[in-house]
């Protein structure tokens, strides 16, 4: 439930190459400029806020707060079985993303784009219906939930073919480090309040665990997710435009 927000957030990544086909103030970079790595990072992190209040033709949402009327999740690891439906769900704090790098990989016909993106702070806040047991206890119930997270780091890595003057995506691969996180849920076991307490006293303290336990099965919907969200965006402009 904690982690799947990711994918909100770095799915609105994609739209940020698109920028030189917008009518924005936004500065075009060439590749065989000496600065070409550096002038891609400037270039996103000044169009950065123009995305944040949404853009419609490219089909994409207002970013902060990013808002996610459901989503299902299942997890099962040697620590987790959940099977976690999430409505409502508001996350805060996408516009202070920080674009630390970029590296660009080019070929004749393949495309490769590395990002190193920082999120100073990301609240998240909805409801939630879950089945399943977290370690010994087992959960069944329906109520509200919150995350905050601080200092996320992740390396998002975009690749794919070029062909016809387009670019379609073969992954995105996504493997964020959170350097602290809080979860609070309400009525996880049906109104037992005294096991509440003692699931999320749990998840607070094994946290860290928990989540080098799920994070393959989290990057792997991420990148199937993300994949199929950036190849229809990218769909509706030119590659060549869009990195000369």
């Amino acid at each position: 439930m904690s982690f799947y927000t990711f994918a909100l957030f770095c799915a609105t990544t994609f739209v940020l190459a698109a920028a030189q086909d917008l009518e924005l103030p936004v500065q075009t970079c060439k590749r065989e400029s000496d600065d070409y790595s550096s002038c891609l990072r400037l270039a996103i992190q000044e169009a950065w806020p123009n995305f944040i209040p949404g853009i419609p033709k490219f089909d994409v949402p207002i970013l902060d707060p990013f808002f996610t009327e459901t989503e299902r999740t299942v997890y099962e690891t040697s620590d987790i079985r959940a099977d976690i439906t999430v409505t409502n769900v508001n996350t805060y704090g996408l516009a202070k993303a920080q674009f630390l790098a970029v590296r660009p990989q080019h070929s004749d016909n393949y495309f490769k784009l590395e990002l190193d993106v920082d999120l100073p702070k990301v609240l998240i806040e909805g409801s939630y219906k879950a089945d399943g047991a977290l370690g010994t206890f087992q959960i069944g119930g329906e109520g509200s939930f919150n995350i905050s997270m601080e200092d996320i780091k992740s390396t998002w890595i975009l690749e794919g073919p070029v062909a016809n003057d387009k670019w379609t995506l073969e992954h995105f691969h996504l493997n964020p480090e959170v350097g602290k996180m809080q979860i609070w849920f309400s009525d996880m076991f049906n109104g037992n309040e005294e096991l509440n307490n003692a699931a999320m006293k749990f998840v607070n303290e094994y946290w860290p665990t928990l989540y080098r336990s799920m994070l393959p099965f989290l990057a792997k919907t991420w990148d199937e997710r993300l994949t199929e969200l950036c190849n229809r965006i990218f769909a509706k402009v030119s590659f060549a435009k869009t990195f000369p």
